[in-house]
């Protein structure tokens, strides 16, 4: 595989999908709504951090040292920015759903 090797409709695609989450955050906490521009920030963020998981969807064909034609690239980029994404939606939409700490008489 050579790391030189790009996929540029996939690159294009994940730049335009990167600007469009930021673009929207702003516009969300522009008009004070700050659940809508979290959610938009972590969705720009998760495809931000995209290629750290790239780097497990084309590490099988690194370690067989086979070649990677531009469609199998592809395919392994995009599965690195969807993979990613798949866990922010999952976040988002948990919501502020956390453990709550008990709190005792003496910790006041």
């Amino acid at each position: 595989m050579r790391p030189s090797a790009r996929a540029p409709g996939v690159e294009t695609g994940d730049g335009a999908a990167r600007a469009a989450s930021i673009a929207l955050g702003l516009v969300a906490i522009l008009r004070r709504d700050v659940a809508r521009h979290r959610a938009w920030m972590l969705r720009g963020y998760a495809i931000g951090m995209g290629a750290g998981t790239q780097v497990l969807t084309l590490m099988p064909w690194a370690l067989a040292e086979e070649p990677v034609g531009e469609g199998g690239k592809a395919v392994s980029m995009a599965a690195g920015w969807l993979i990613n994404l798949a866990v922010a939606e999952w976040a988002v939409h948990r919501g502020g759903r956390r453990t709550p700490v008990p709190v005792r008489a003496g910790d006041r």
